[in-house]
C-alpha cells in the first residue's frame, strides 16, 4: 500500500516556519542600519571634538611662543585665526593672549576684559597672569592687584588658592618688599590657604620670608 505524505502538516507547519522571518530580518536590518548611524555619529562627533581639542592646543602653543618673542601682533592674529577655523577660543588660549601681552599693560587688561566679558570664564590661572603682569611694573601696580583680586572674588566667586598666593609672594621677594610678604602669608592662613609645594621655591631667596612661612604654618 502507497503512503502518501503528510502534506498537511507542512502545509500547516511551513506559515507557521516562513511567515515571521521576512519581517524578522527587516527588522534587523534596520536596527543594524540605526547602530551603524549612530556610531557613524558618535565617531564624526568624537573626531570633530578632537579636531577642535587639537586646534585649541596648537594654537595655545603658538601663542606663547610668540608671546615670548614679543611679537603680540602675531599672537593676537594666531588667536583670531581660530574663528577662521570656526573654532571658538578656549580660556587657556585667551589666558595665553593676556600673558603675551604683559609688557603693555593697557593692552594686557583690554583683552582680558573682552575675550572674558561675555564668551568665555576666566579661572584663577587667567587672573594669576594679571597678578603677575602688574606686579612686574616698576613699582609693582599694588591697587591693581588688589583689584583683580577683588574682581576675581566678586565678579567670578573665585576664591584665591596658593596659585595666587605664590604669584603675590613672588612679587614680593623680587622687590625685596618683606613687610608686605609676611602680610601676604598672613592673609594666606587667615583664608585657610596652605602652602604647596611652589610656595616654599617662591620664598627660598628670602630667608625672612621663609621662615616666617614655616612658622606660621607649623
Amino acid at each position: 500500500m502507497q503512503v502518501k505524505p503528510p502534506s498537511h502538516t507542512f502545509a500547516r507547519c511551513i506559515p507557521a516556519v516562513r511567515g515571521p522571518r521576512p519581517c524578522t530580518i527587516a527588522k534587523c536590518v534596520k536596527f543594524e542600519r540605526h547602530v551603524c548611524r549612530a556610531r557613524l555619529q558618535a565617531d564624526n562627533e568624537q573626531n570633530e571634538e578632537e579636531r577642535i581639542a587639537t586646534a585649541r592646543a596648537e594654537v595655545t602653543k603658538r601663542i606663547k611662543s610668540l608671546g615670548a618673542a614679543g611679537r603680540i601682533r602675531d599672537a593676537i592674529s594666531a588667536l583670531a585665526g581660530l574663528a577662521n577655523l570656526g573654532i571658538q577660543p578656549d580660556t587657556p588660549a585667551a589666558t595665553a593672549l593676556v600673558q603675551a601681552c604683559l609688557r603693555d599693560m593697557n593692552l594686557a587688561q583690554s583683552i582680558f576684559d573682552e575675550m572674558f566679558g561675555e564668551f568665555l570664564t576666566p579661572d584663577e590661572v587667567s587672573f594669576a597672569v594679571l597678578l603677575r603682569g602688574y606686579g612686574l611694573l616698576n613699582p609693582p601696580d599694588w591697587p591693581r592687584i588688589d583689584a583683580t583680586l577683588t574682581t576675581m572674588r566678586a565678579k567670578y566667586g573665585i576664591e584665591p588658592t596658593a596659585v595666587s598666593f605664590n604669584v603675590l609672594l613672588e612679587i614680593c621677594c623680587r622687590t625685596s618688599d618683606i613687610e608686605r610678604g609676611q602680610d601676604i602669608i598672613d592673609r594666606m592662613a587667615a583664608d585657610g590657604v596652605e602652602p604647596d609645594e611652589f610656595t616654599e621655591e617662591v620664598v627660598a631667596r628670602r630667608r625672612v620670608l621663609r621662615s616666617y612661612l614655616r612658622k606660621t604654618f607649623l
